[in-house]
């Protein structure tokens, strides 16, 4: 028993200076999670309600117009009527993921966007009459846009939270919004899933083999703590038969 509760010792000691560092990260990074407001996270206090628009339906092209208009390299897969910029549009996409929008009165294809109609789009979407502070045309994912969506115009907007918004340029629709309290949240949750690269990938080597360690670090623990109390135990009754005799 005595060889067993040494190398139990000396397993938890090392395992536990091994990824002990870790372990505070996860309870740290848990905490700071649980401690910011999603809701800001996601930067809904930002967002402005939506326009109503006024739709004439007896105006509008056909879906089957809009499809030809678009000419889509695949066959269509949905062709939705949507708000954008204070009018009606249709939103045609194929079943590669290519998608455009098309005027659903006058029939004009408006992606890809540019810059000022990314403006546009942005400072109707951000809450309050701020305007844009600077814009970016992005090629390649960042570490803040891992977006599939290239390329994308990303608006900044000095608004105290550091907002962006980014837009595709081929689809002119809003795919991500961040800001501070996001970079925050991202960061922690990177440390948290040890997902250095790509920040998304939950199943990465080193955060599997450090809840194995972990696990085992617990286990051994465990055992030493009932060799522990099973020696306090044994001793505590060998002294109350000790006593019993005299």
């Amino acid at each position: 028993m005595t060889a067993i509760l040494r190398w139990t010792a000396r397993i938890h000691k090392w395992l536990a200076l091994f990824v002990g560092v870790q372990i505070v990260v996860w309870v740290a990074g848990g905490a700071v999670m649980s401690l910011l407001d999603i809701d800001r996270v996601h930067g809904d206090h930002h967002v402005a309600p939506a326009p109503v628009i006024e739709l004439d339906l007896a105006a509008v092209i056909t879906p089957f117009e809009a499809a030809e208009i678009a000419a889509l390299p695949g066959v269509v897969k949905t062709v939705d009527l949507i708000p954008w910029l204070g009018r009606a549009v249709y939103q045609v996409e194929d079943y590669f993921g290519s998608s455009h929008l098309v005027d659903a009165h006058s029939g004009e294809r408006l992606t890809p966007i540019s810059e000022t109609t990314a403006i546009a789009l942005a400072e109707q979407f951000h809450l309050g009459a701020l305007p844009a502070s600077s814009t970016e045309l992005l090629e390649t994912s960042t570490t803040e846009y891992r977006g599939a969506d290239l390329p994308a115009w990303r608006v900044n907007f000095d608004d105290g939270d550091g907002t962006s918004l980014y837009y595709a340029v081929d689809t002119g629709l809003l795919t991500s919004r961040r800001n501070d309290e996001w970079r925050l949240f991202d960061f922690v949750w990177m440390l948290h899933i040890m997902g250095y690269q790509d920040r998304d990938d939950f199943n990465t080597i080193w955060l599997q083999a450090f809840a194995l360690f972990s696990l085992v670090t617990v286990f051994a623990g465990l055992l030493l703590l009932f060799i522990k109390m099973r020696r306090s135990l044994l001793m505590a009754l060998g002294q109350e038969q000790a006593k019993t005799r005299r």
